[in-house]
């Protein structure tokens, strides 16, 4: 009979357990998250699966025998992962944005743990919550949400029923959440209706690829798109008050300069300034959008001819 293998938990080990405890799945390559080196953490993989604290099924990890074990002992729970698929892809979906949002430096908050509103006899339809901060010591609900953004996963096999309960929980929290970031997997869905006038004061619809992260890095810092600004436009403009949106202006003699930060294609405003393109109140007035490489096609097409789309280089 083999003797079974004893396995000595480290703290990083610890760790990846209890994230599997409350996201059921991970893939093999986001494990890379929890430990320093790729070589150490495909050693620490093949170790506790050996010892039954973990499953590797396709390309994915799961507790194990030993790790579910380990979790009843210690008197915390987990999430199983079932066998219906609309579950288990949403769990994966979930589980993928949550490792890169913290790649990235910013705070994630899984749609189980957030006390929002939106629920319906049909499920909450949002993936989670992310801030640039975590929930501080003692902050409210509003106060944490009203910093934050609202996210979704719409995936490439979403069906029009699905967008239609997605719209409403959107509008529904509107007052709710500073932006909304909406992950897509297929190109045809970025020229949503949906995505054009939420009503938040920043609304990124973003194309699921490893190139956002970096740009999630870079605005972590707050000021980084002003920052742009100032060095593209000088230290001639302001920010201008009384819109929920982040504007800029600078005044060359009787010309006013509006400019318009983008990281990420926002449709709300674009929708804005071609509205206010074709307005007759702005007729001494140009329009700038500012944004990177990413999203310079999308934005440029969404956008009137009149509108100066300017790439941010480095």
């Amino acid at each position: 009979m083999e003797k079974e293998k004893r396995i000595c938990l480290r703290s990083r080990d610890f760790n990846f357990i209890m994230y599997l405890s409350e996201y059921g799945i991970i893939t093999n390559e986001n494990v890379k998250l929890f430990y320093d080196s790729k070589y150490y953490y495909k050693n620490r993989l093949a170790s506790l699966a050996k010892g039954e604290f973990i499953e590797r099924v396709y390309g994915k990890v799961v507790l194990g025998r030993k790790g579910k074990s380990y979790l009843n002992k210690i008197g915390l729970g987990y999430r199983n992962i079932n066998r219906n698929e609309t579950y288990k892809k949403r769990m994966e979906r979930i589980s993928d944005v949550s490792c890169k949002v913290q790649l990235a430096g910013w705070f994630f908050e899984p749609s189980w743990r957030c006390s929002v509103n939106t629920y319906t006899k049909r499920g909450n339809r949002f993936i989670g919550v992310m801030s640039r901060e975590k929930r501080h010591w003692g902050e409210s609900d509003e106060d944490y949400y009203n910093r934050s953004y609202i996210v979704y996963f719409l995936h490439r096999e979403i069906t029009p029923r699905e967008l239609k309960y997605i719209d409403k929980e959107l509008d529904r929290n509107k007052n709710n959440f500073r932006g909304a970031i909406i992950f897509i997997e297929d190109e045809g869905l970025l020229n949503h209706p949906k995505f054009i006038n939420l009503s938040y004061s920043q609304n990124y619809t973003i194309l699921y690829k490893k190139e956002i992260w970096d740009i999630f890095k870079k605005i972590l810092d707050e000021d980084y798109m002003k920052n742009r600004i100032i060095d593209i436009f000088e230290k001639e403009i302001y920010r201008v008050k009384g819109y929920i949106y982040e504007i800029y202006c600078k005044k060359e003699e009787e010309l006013y300069t509006y400019i318009f930060p983008m990281p990420f294609s926002d449709f709300s405003i674009m929708d804005w300034i071609n509205d206010m393109v074709d307005s007759n109140f702005f007729s001494n007035t140009r329009f700038k959008v500012v944004c990177n490489d990413y999203c310079l096609k999308e934005v440029r097409d969404f956008l009137k001819d009149e509108v100066e789309v300017v790439c941010i280089t480095e």
